[in-house]
């Protein structure tokens, strides 16, 4: 909590600094741009003494169809790993957990046309698949998923058509089948955006 705190103290400092000097170029995305976005996280556990660690990277595109409104597709890539502890004294059980998801995204930028700070809103829906392995074998999978997903963040303008993305993202994830259990999420994204234009 301190540590996210920490955060947004930056932010709103870096916020107050760029709002006394306003730079002149235009950050308003015309109909037609073409934003490319990544954004990636990996953390481990240094304390333990069996391994753990989760690492998630994520890509998406879209299309401005209007001046602040984009449409795209978002997809993503994510990995848990963690050891257990052996049965009578033997080596570590080494358990993965393998997830891959893709679905529709749809953007609302409420950014001005000289605005370093750009707040937006994104949703869409995701399609799941996971898979478990123990030891590097395969134990089970499931790929009957689905998830809606809902975040609203900020983008620092680095330059006209580069900036840095910071958003809260919610996930709600459903399974298809009887046994399965809903999950929800929240989480912290960072990430940088690139936007193409003529």
């Amino acid at each position: 909590m301190k540590k996210l705190l920490t955060v947004l103290i930056a932010l709103a400092i870096v916020g107050s600094v760029i709002a006394a000097n306003p730079t002149t170029y235009s950050t308003s995305r015309a109909s037609g741009t073409i934003m490319i976005s990544g954004s990636g996280t990996y953390t481990t556990d240094l304390k333990q003494d069996l391994k753990s660690s989760a690492w998630n990277l994520g890509i998406d595109g879209a299309l401005f169809l209007f001046p602040q409104l984009a449409a795209g597709l978002e997809f993503g890539y994510s990995k848990d790993f963690y050891q257990n502890a052996a049965v009578d004294d033997g080596d570590p059980i080494d358990i993965e957990t393998i997830g891959k998801l893709f679905g529709p995204r749809v953007y609302f930028f409420l950014g001005g046309k000289n605005s370093e700070l750009t707040p937006f809103v994104k949703g869409g829906a995701n399609y799941l698949i996971r898979k478990g392995l123990e030891d590097e074998e395969e134990i089970w999978s499931n790929q009957n998923e689905l998830g809606l997903t809902a975040s609203a963040g900020v983008l620092l303008n680095l330059a006209k058509n580069v900036g840095l993305s910071i958003e809260a993202e919610y996930n709600f994830e459903k399974g298809t089948a009887v046994e399965d259990i809903d999950t929800q999420q929240l989480l912290i994204k960072f990430g940088i955006r690139s936007f193409l234009s003529d």
